[in-house]
């Protein structure tokens, strides 16, 4: 059994290709319902999946409404790279080394795209999403978009939008 092989928790865990690049399948959609202030919408409280990129592959910036927290579970270090909504960048490296962080929070409404600095092997994840993931919340970004928002950042647009 070679548990560090991406194609080994591919299909360990059923994982299917993901709009944003990588591998992923939901493991939990709370039954719960909420809320948020102000909003009449019902969402489901959390939801959870497993994530896996692998090589040279990564994914692409994109936002969510909702809170993400992303946890490490196994392979090679993962780089987080996000732009708040003042602009600011943040890199965060998800990994079990020195350098690195067991979780990542990343703030609903921030962009973010996730890659394996190394370009090799896989990382495998988790992330848990609160209020609950919904594909009406989620938004690709557009290169040209992002790069007249933020033009200071044109290169890290260039490698990691779809």
């Amino acid at each position: 059994m070679n548990t560090q092989n991406a194609a080994y928790w591919i299909q360990r865990l059923t994982l299917q290709s993901h709009p944003e690049g990588g591998y992923y399948k939901e493991v939990f959609r709370s039954e719960q319902q909420i809320n948020r202030t102000g909003e009449t919408a019902i969402k489901q409280a959390c939801t959870s999946i497993y994530y896996l990129l692998e090589g040279e592959d990564f994914s692409g910036f994109h936002r969510l409404v909702s809170d993400e927290l992303w946890y490490f579970h196994a392979g090679s270090p993962l780089y987080i790279h996000m732009i708040d909504a003042s602009g600011n960048y943040f890199l965060q490296e998800l990994s079990a080394s020195d350098t690195g962080s067991l979780s990542v929070i990343i703030p609903g409404g921030a962009w973010f795209a996730s890659e394996i600095p190394s370009k090799e092997g896989f990382s495998l994840v988790s992330c848990a999403v609160a209020p609950g993931f919904d594909f009406s919340e989620f938004e690709m970004a557009v290169k040209k978009n992002l790069t007249t928002a933020y033009p200071r950042f044109s290169e890290l647009f260039n490698r990691l939008c779809r």
